[in-house]
């Protein structure tokens, strides 16, 4: 579901576009989706975790260029 209220409007179009082929693929059983949608939310957890770091690492080094302590 798109809310628009996100900063980056792709994104929720992307992951339920995502998730709707991982739930629509036949799989052979129910424990083998799981395991995808699993695989999925971790890998798309880690890149956000990522990002983050790397955003408050670049504000920490514009704030000792700038002056502020």
């Amino acid at each position: 579901m798109v809310t628009g209220t996100t900063n980056s409007p792709k994104q929720p179009i992307d992951t339920y576009t995502r998730l709707a082929h991982l739930l629509h693929t036949t799989a052979p059983d129910r424990e083998a989706v799981l395991d995808r949608v699993y695989e999925e939310l971790l890998a798309r957890e880690s890149r956000a975790y990522a990002a983050g770091w790397s955003d408050a690492l670049t504000e920490a080094g514009r704030g000792r260029r700038g002056g502020r302590p």
